[in-house]
């Protein structure tokens, strides 16, 4: 679970500082390169970010329903 909390993070950093770096690039006069690979970095990070939350989620599902099968096993071997 701790390699889900480091990649989220990282992603997370990765969608606010392209965003960051491209503001700042655009208001310094650079209007073509830095803002659109920018603009690339922070699609392609949210497109991971989903893609990893929905991931996370269906690990988190599957692992909630074997929890509740190995629950309803025990209870029936009572």
């Amino acid at each position: 679970m701790g390699k889900h909390i480091l990649f989220s993070v990282i992603l997370n950093i990765l969608i606010i500082g392209s965003a960051a770096v491209g503001y700042y690039g655009y208001k310094a006069g650079n209007h073509y390169f830095i803002p659109l690979l920018c603009a690339a970095a922070f699609g392609l990070s949210v497109y991971y970010k989903i893609k990893h939350t929905k991931f996370v989620r269906e690990e988190m599902r599957q692992k909630a329903e074997a929890n509740l099968k190995a629950k309803a096993t025990q209870k029936s071997k009572r």
